[in-house]
């Protein structure tokens, strides 16, 4: 008998923990959206997977483009009455308002997302020999107008179009169908989805990663995702929905051949001075690249002889070194602050870096880094004609900023 006893508490125990497992259950749904370039795309594409009633109705009602559905993995009995004052007692769903929600990357870099939900489909099962489910009609207040309601008295779907997406109003069954004596029907819902608008940030301004967040909808006869009046057997508390952004910006830089050395000359050669003309004013290189880039963008320079806050070029016989000024020219898809990309000054470090953003994806486009003496110091360096100056400098294009 102890034995027994023992067994029957033991069993009594792991059903209480069954029971507390299950009222703890709660929905997961994640929603991916991918940025990759291209001349025309500036936008995510939405890659969620088709889950929902857009699988049922893959043209219809917020099916195409950006916008999606997803089911919800809601699953409840529910008692409707026909025409009740109470329309909570009807078939009555009540969705949220649109809601922003805040995505990061591992960097920290954070973004926003704001999600609203604009239809709403279900299939629902039991009803009266006779009576139709409410669902089979498609007569539709509140918030909603009805779409498509099709099946037959035991089992039907509708899909119900929400009227204002960025604060819904709670939507209900018109129907007349059901006892003319107010006896409830009682019927099981099922593939409970949503459309969805999902409104992303602007790729051009976000770095390289994946970004992450959460959302969550308490679900019940009141919840975020409301059912109305007698529902039963639900199989869920909430739902969360998990938002990943992917950003994939292209960072390629290619230069001509040999262009790790770069020799400065006067413009036009050094002949006049050679000739006994007035020594160069500036001695100087273009050099010409080509770049991939897409997302924001820092840039500076690495110097071997550092001179304030330029580079510095050494003879390499007696130590003495003269400032260079190293210029950068972009394509017009990059800006900084607004402005075009000309010639401007690449400063000395990472502490302050020259930041530019992505107007537009640039896409195998010229640009040119230009290497010039500062202004006089020419004068200084042929004083010593013969002599090398020599410096190694090193431009950072830096993506991850």
């Amino acid at each position: 008998m102890m034995n027994l006893l023992s067994m029957a508490r033991r069993a009594l125990l792991g059903l209480g923990l069954i029971g507390l497992t299950q009222t703890a259950l709660a929905s997961n749904v994640t929603i991916t959206a991918k940025y990759t370039p291209s001349l025309t795309n500036t936008r995510f594409e939405n890659t969620t997977p088709l889950s929902g009633y857009c699988r049922r109705w893959p043209t219809t009602y917020h099916c195409t483009g950006t916008n999606r559905s997803i089911g919800l993995n809601i699953e409840y009995g529910k008692t409707t009455v026909r025409l009740a004052p109470e329309v909570r007692d009807r078939f009555w769903v009540s969705l949220p308002e649109a809601r922003t929600v805040q995505v990061s990357s591992a960097s920290g870099e954070t973004h926003e997302v704001v999600f609203s939900m604009a239809a709403f489909s279900a299939r629902l099962s039991g009803g009266m020999s006779g009576y139709p489910v409410p669902s089979s009609i498609p007569s539709v207040s509140g918030g909603c107008v009805g779409l498509i309601a099709n099946g037959d008295h035991r089992v039907a779907s509708v899909l119900w179009g929400v009227r204002n997406p960025q604060s819904p109003q709670p939507c209900y069954s018109t129907s007349s169908s059901g006892p003319v004596d107010g006896t409830p029907l009682e019927v099981t819902v099922r593939e409970f989805s949503v459309g969805y608008i999902l409104e992303t940030p602007d790729p051009l301004v976000m770095r390289s990663g994946t970004y992450r967040g959460s959302l969550t909808y308490s679900v019940g006869e009141n919840g975020d995702i409301a059912l109305g009046n007698g529902v039963s057997a639900l199989n869920t508390s909430s739902v969360t929905l998990n938002f990943e952004l992917e950003v994939l910006h292209p960072l390629i830089l290619e230069f001509p051949a040999n262009s790790d050395q770069v020799r400065l000359e006067p413009r036009g050669g050094w002949l006049r001075w050679l000739s006994g003309g007035p020594p160069p004013s500036v001695l100087e290189r273009d050099l010409p690249f080509r770049i991939w880039s897409s997302g924001p963008l820092a840039i500076y320079a690495q110097c071997e002889f550092p001179t304030a806050n330029r580079c510095g070029i050494s003879n390499t016989r007696t130590g003495h070194t003269v400032p260079l000024d190293v210029l950068v020219t972009l394509p017009g898809g990059m800006q900084q602050g607004g402005m075009p990309v000309r010639r401007a000054p690449v400063p000395s470090g990472r502490g302050l870096p020259l930041v530019l953003e992505s107007v537009t994806p640039v896409l195998n486009q010229p640009g040119a880094l230009h290497f010039a003496t500062a202004p006089g110091v020419v004068d200084e360096m042929v004083k010593n004609p013969g002599d090398t100056y020599r410096g190694n400098v090193t431009v950072v294009f830096d993506a991850e900023l």
